[in-house]
């Protein structure tokens, strides 16, 4: 009726208020209540395994107990035996037959709960031990276990003046640098027996599982310091046929004593690195000190200390390399009196250690099937590691 007494109404207008019209009453009551909603709800076996995966760690005396388990007192062959009753499987009189129809039994838990508390031990054993390469290196990812590059361009320099023509001049770009690292793969098998599950001890196969994540950690660190004892601690030779730390590089100092102003002067080598093409100074400054065990004590005196000689304070000045560096790394794999300078790994890096995928620490898989013998367990790690540039980095024999 309204549309029809007012003859001005465009088209446009007429339609709007017949659409206003057909949804009258159609508002629901509560829009809110109305309104789509996804709500996730945690699995009831993911809740089963998770829990039964926890008791045994806690058993193992991996994990602390955080909260009450219901599995906590159940044996590994208790385990079992629940597994084959959750999927309506009839256990057998023989606890060996039970064991091993809980392995085989396509929708058991049992190999599941396993595997899953041995790479979280695995994992935990791994972060534990205290590695010392992250405090100095770069840390990269691999998409496959084949070389990859790692480039550095070099810089334009600064701008060329434009002459009185307006004529700009052409810049040359000089050639970029190439580094390569490469991926491997280490790793052993556990073989764990049917009568080691059945006795119930767990510190057979799951602290196992923890000491070898330890040891996949010292692997990784091992092979961080074997690259740089490499040619009498100069470390390995680069792309360009010289060794990671050489004259030509301009990254090793004049050998002294570890002191106030020998750290000084092996900051000023640093900061005088140039770019590639050598169009400009870098400026780095060090960040991470690397000494051997016996000289952490002394490293860690230089770099807190206020004045340079304590004994004498008619001559004593400032320290001028106080708090330069913000980590001091001490180690037992390094001996005598060589000192490395580094860098912040994030802004130079100069020794990378790539993981595949980027997944650092050790991965853990159970082999298929399962025999009176017992299973297996493979355990492995895929890393590379490698220096990728010359530029981040000082060394000093020492005196």
């Amino acid at each position: 009726t309204e549309v029809l007494a007012d003859t001005s109404l465009t088209v446009e207008a007429i339609q709007a208020k017949l659409l206003k019209k057909m949804g009258e009453g159609a508002e629901p009551l509560n829009p809110k209540a109305h309104a789509p909603r996804i709500e996730t709800v945690s699995d009831e076996t993911d809740k089963f395994r998770a829990a039964a995966a926890d008791a045994l760690l806690v058993r193992a005396g991996v994990v602390k107990s955080k909260e009450r388990n219901p599995f906590a007192a159940m044996t590994c062959y208790d385990l079992a035996a629940h597994c084959l009753s959750r999927i309506g499987a009839k256990a057998s009189f023989d606890r060996e037959d039970n064991i091993k129809a809980a392995f085989t039994q396509g929708t058991s838990d049992f190999p599941i709960i396993l595997e899953n508390a041995m790479h979280k031990a695995l994992q935990i054993g791994y972060e534990l031990e205290e590695f010392t390469w992250s405090r100095f290196c770069a840390q990269g990812s691999l998409s496959d276990l084949r070389p990859h590059g790692r480039y550095r361009m070099s810089s334009l320099g600064t701008l060329d003046p434009v002459n009185e023509l307006g004529e700009f001049v052409n810049k040359t770009i000089a050639d970029g640098e190439k580094a390569t690292i490469q991926g491997s793969t280490k790793g052993n098998i556990i073989n764990v027996s049917a009568e080691t599950i059945i006795n119930d001890d767990l510190g057979a196969f799951v602290g196992l599982a923890s000491r070898l994540g330890r040891a996949g950690s010292r692997t990784v660190e091992q092979d961080v310091y074997a690259l740089l004892a490499l040619n009498g601690g100069l470390g390995p030779v680069l792309w360009d046929g010289q060794t990671l730390f050489h004259a030509t590089h301009g990254n090793i100092g004049s050998s002294s004593a570890l002191g106030i102003d020998t750290i000084d002067a092996d900051r000023v080598l640093m900061a005088r690195q140039m770019d590639v093409g050598s169009n400009d100074f870098l400026a780095m400054r060090p960040s991470v000190l690397l000494v051997s065990t016996e000289l952490g004590a002394k490293a860690r005196e230089v770099n807190a200390a206020e004045y340079n000689d304590e004994s004498n304070k008619q001559q004593r000045r400032p320290n001028t390399t106080r708090g330069l560096f913000r980590d001091i790394v001490d180690t037992p794999r390094l001996s005598g009196n060589r000192r490395y300078l580094f860098a912040d790994p994030q802004l130079a890096p100069v020794i990378e250690v790539a993981f595949l995928n980027g997944q650092g620490g050790p991965d853990l898989k159970m082999e298929e099937g399962f025999d009176v013998d017992g299973t297996r367990w493979r355990v492995r790690m895929r890393y590379g590691v490698a220096a990728v540039d010359y530029r981040g980095a000082v060394t000093n024999a020492g005196g």
